[in-house]
């Protein structure tokens, strides 16, 4: 008949006290693959848990279940064998079943082991949600509108329409956007968006406009109190960066 090592030993031994093993144990253990096996399995465990320092307190469900788990260990012990059945019960062609053998006796000492096992892993687990928690980039902040314009249809360019939206992030940054519909310009050309002076006395050149809508960066310390009026043109490929004088839409910021 085969000796199985104490599940309660091999519980122990994996979590670093290896001196409870009798050298009855040490030898099967050269000879058992199931024996090794479970230690081994064990053995990942705590070593999984202890290699996620610095350890945090896990939350308060790891020790509720361990408790229960303990609990359960002690008020479960199992069925008592009758007188000279327990051998038959747990044994199988000369060799000891380790689940019969645990159906059959559940000690404290099993019980606790087992308990630090489960506590080391739920503490690993409560560092890696720690470290998850502190290193996921926080997520962006919704830029706010701080102006709107409706932009309408200059005489040359009827039934085009359109809009823009001064967005402000949290850091003071601006971007408008600009959405224009039947507004392609006619032959070779491209639409250009423009920050326009109130009494045209001024522009600035945001970008060209791609498509019916088009996000653009507005210059730092520009005014928008001065350069209020938002315009798209119709521009030539002539390389004059000077505004054409052909207006598609335009329309002036109000705040939002």
């Amino acid at each position: 008949m085969v000796q199985h090592v104490d599940p309660e030993v091999l519980a122990l031994w994996a979590l670093g006290e290896p001196d409870v093993a009798t050298p009855v144990d040490r030898a099967h253990l050269d000879t058992c693959a199931v024996c090794r096996s479970e230690r081994d399995a064990l053995a990942a465990t705590v070593e999984t848990a202890r290699a996620a320092e610095p350890l945090v307190a896990p939350p308060p469900v790891v020790w509720e279940r361990v408790r229960e788990q303990v609990a359960t260990e002690i008020a479960a012990p199992g069925p008592v064998p009758a007188p000279g059945a327990s051998d038959d019960a747990a044994r199988s062609d000369g060799v000891v079943d380790l689940a019969a053998r645990r159906r059959q006796r559940r000690p404290l000492a099993w019980a606790s082991a087992a308990a630090g096992v489960a506590l080391l892993a739920g503490v690993a687990g409560g560092v890696v949600w720690e470290r998850g928690r502190e290193t996921a980039p926080a997520p962006a902040p919704t830029p706010l509108a701080v102006a709107t314009a409706a932009l309408e249809a200059l005489p040359d360019w009827p039934g085009s329409t359109g809009s823009a939206v001064v967005e402000q992030d949290g850091d003071g940054a601006r971007e408008v956007v600009v959405r224009v519909t039947d507004a392609e310009p006619t032959g070779d050309g491209y639409r250009e968006v423009w920050l326009l002076a109130a009494d045209l006395s001024g522009m600035v050149s945001l970008g060209v406009l791609e498509g019916d809508e088009g996000t653009f960066p507005v210059p730092d310390g520009l005014d928008l109190t001065t350069y209020s009026v938002v315009d798209v043109s119709s521009e030539p490929f002539d390389g004059d960066p000077v505004h054409s004088g052909d207006s598609i839409v335009r329309g002036a910021l109000d705040p939002a």
